[in-house]
């Protein structure tokens, strides 16, 4: 059975079910609870920087860049009407739940002076 949060955006961004983090990642306007793990090796997108075309997210540990789109693949169920979201947990999320409200990097402009290098994930 879905489980189902209630989250309210205004003071919260990430999600803790369990080991698994998730964060509120902004798409052009759209705000979207996206897994915080890059598919290399499992650092903190988060924490990511936007490379200058703002189609990629530079993960912080190696620096691999991982598509938007490929990461917004990973998003949860989300229904939003203004500040408040319901969130469909993942199945069998029998793992306690938090919500908290952290630094998120990834929603800042992209970074214009990035360089654009090294491997590309999505």
């Amino acid at each position: 059975m879905a489980r189902v949060i209630v989250m309210d955006l205004s003071r919260h961004n990430t999600v803790m079910v369990g080991h698994d983090r998730y964060f509120v990642l902004d798409t052009g306007g759209r705000a979207e609870l996206v897994r915080d793990h890059c598919p290399h090796r499992g650092g903190p997108l988060s924490l990511a920087r936007r490379t200058p075309d703002g189609r990629r997210l530079s993960c912080p540990w190696h620096g691999t860049k991982v598509g938007v789109a490929a990461v917004r693949r990973s998003r949860l169920p989300m229904v939003r009407s203004g500040d408040e979201a319901l969130v469909v947990l993942p199945d069998g999320a029998d793992a306690p739940v938090s919500v908290t409200h952290r630094e998120i990097l990834a929603n800042l402009p992209p970074d214009p002076t990035h360089h654009d290098e090294g491997a590309e994930h999505g």
